[in-house]
C-alpha cells in the first residue's frame, strides 16, 4: 500500500546507523606557471569525477594556482584538456573555484583543514565537516624528500600535513580520510602521519620521480601524470554509477609500476581494520556520495520486515474504519438535528393579528402589574413616616 511505501523510512531509522553523513573532497593545485599544466589537468579530471559520481560543489574545495584556460600560450582559449584528444574538455563552463590564485598559500591549506579561519570567511570557503565526515584530499605539484612545493615560493612539509591531520582528529572534523598525493617523492609525505582513521596513498617512492603521461603537441606543454592518468582511467571505466560495489582494494590492485614508471605506495596502518578494512572500503565511500547505512540488531530478515508491514497496514485500516465510523455517526445526527428543527423553530414573517380577548387579557395584566408597583411605593412611604 502506498501507507507504508511511506512509513517505510521512518520504521527503518530506528534500525540503521550510518557510518558517515556526508562526502567531502579537498582537490589542490600547488602549481603556478604555463609548464605546469598538467598539474591543473589532474586536479580538475579528479574534480569532474567526484562531481559525476555525486558530491556536490557545496562539498568540493578546489584551489587552483594559475588559470591556464586563460593563459595568453593557449591554443585553445577557455578550456582545459587532459588527453591530448581534447575530447573532454575539463574547464567548460560548470566549474566552481573556491581559492584562486595567490589564495592558494600553506596557510590558507592549513587553516582551511582545522578550521582556524575569521567568522567573515565564506561559506564556500570552509571545509564544513565533522566526525560523520568522510573526506578525499587530492594533491599535486612538485615535491621533495617530505615536502610540497606551493607556487615555487614556499613548501609544506610532511609534519604540518601530519600535525594538521592531527588537529582535524582532535577536532572531531573527519570520520575516515584518504590521502592521495600526485608529485616526485610522493610516498614520503603520508610518512608522519600519526591521526587514525587515514588511508594514504601516493605516486613515487622516496628518489623517485613522478612522471607525465603524454604531451599534446598543439597546446604544447604535457596535459597528465601518470599515476593521475591510471586512477582516471579506472575510475572513468569502471566506476561508472553512483551504486557502484568497486573497493579500493580493486582500484589499488590496477597499479601497474610499468604503466605509472614509479611505485605507487599506500598506506594502511592508521586505517580501523588495517590493510583488510581499507581495501574492503568501497570507492564510492570516498569519490561519491552515497551513505553507507548499517543494519542494528541481530536476526532481522525479510521475513519479519514483512510482518511488520503487514501489521501496520492492519493499523493503517483498523485507523480508517474508525474514521469512517465517526463520519457516518456525525452525519447522520446532523440529518436528525435538521429534521428536528422546523418543528422546534416555527417562525412566520410579516405582523401577528392580535384578537380582542387576547388584547383585553394584556390590558389587565399591565394594570394588574402597575397598581402593584403603586402599592408596593405607597408601604415604603409608610414605612419611613413612622
Amino acid at each position: 500500500m502506498k501507507f507504508s511505501a511511506a512509513l517505510l523510512p521512518l520504521l527503518a531509522a530506528p534500525f540503521v546507523a550510518s557510518e558517515h553523513t556526508s562526502n567531502w573532497a579537498v582537490l589542490v593545485s600547488t602549481s603556478r606557471f604555463w609548464f605546469n599544466y598538467r598539474h591543473l589537468a589532474n586536479v580538475l579530471s579528479l574534480y569532474r569525477t567526484v562531481k559525476r559520481l555525486g558530491i556536490p560543489d557545496s562539498q568540493i574545495i578546489l584551489m587552483l594556482p594559475d588559470d591556464m584556460a586563460c593563459n595568453p600560450r593557449n591554443a585553445f582559449p577557455g578550456t582545459v584538456y587532459n588527453n591530448a584528444d581534447r575530447a573532454l574538455d575539463l574547464y567548460g563552463d560548470n566549474i566552481e573555484v573556491d581559492y584562486r590564485g595567490y589564495e592558494v598559500t600553506v596557510e590558507n591549506f592549513i587553516r582551511l583543514m582545522t578550521d582556524r579561519v575569521g567568522e567573515d570567511m565564506p561559506r564556500s570557503k570552509r571545509l564544513m565537516t565533522d566526525e560523520r565526515s568522510n573526506i578525499l584530499v587530492y594533491m599535486t605539484g612538485h615535491g621533495g624528500n617530505e615536502f610540497l612545493k606551493f607556487q615555487d615560493a614556499e613548501e609544506i612539509s610532511a609534519f604540518d600535513l601530519a600535525d594538521a591531520f592531527g588537529q582535524m582528529w582532535e577536532k572531531k572534523r573527519y570520520h575516515e580520510m584518504l590521502f592521495m598525493i600526485d608529485t616526485c617523492q610522493a610516498n614520503t609525505m603520508y610518512s608522519k602521519f600519526y591521526s587514525p582513521n587515514i588511508l594514504a596513498t601516493g605516486s613515487s617512492e622516496i628518489d623517485q620521480s613522478s612522471y607525465s603521461h603524454h604531451a599534446d603537441s598543439d597546446v604544447g606543454v604535457a596535459v597528465i601524470d601518470r599515476y593521475t592518468y591510471y586512477n582516471l582511467e579506472f575510475l572513468e571505466q569502471k566506476v561508472t554509477t553512483p551504486t557502484s560495489k568497486l573497493t579500493m582494494g580493486e582500484l589499488f590492485d590496477s597499479y601497474d609500476p610499468a604503466k605509472i614508471h614509479s611505485d605507487a605506495g599506500i598506506r594502511y596502518d592508521l586505517f580501523e581494520g588495517g590493510e583488510e578494512g581499507a581495501r574492503n572500503r568501497k570507492v564510492m565511500d570516498f569519490f561519491g556520495n552515497v551513505q553507507n547505512v548499517e543494519l542494528q540488531g541481530e536476526g532481522r530478515n525479510e521475513t519479519q520486515w514483512r510482518e511488520e508491514l503487514a501489521a501496520i497496514d492492519r493499523m493503517i485500516l483498523d485507523a480508517k474504519r474508525r474514521h469512517n465510523e465517526s463520519l457516518n455517526a456525525k452525519s447522520q445526527a446532523q440529518h436528525i438535528v435538521e429534521e428536528v428543527k422546523p418543528v422546534q423553530g416555527l417562525r412566520r414573517e410579516g405582523a401577528v393579528k392580535v384578537g380582542e380577548e387576547q388584547g383585553w387579557n394584556k390590558q389587565v395584566v399591565g394594570a394588574a402589574a402597575l397598581l402593584g408597583c403603586a402599592g408596593v411605593w405607597i408601604a415604603g412611604s409608610l414605612f419611613e413616616s413612622m
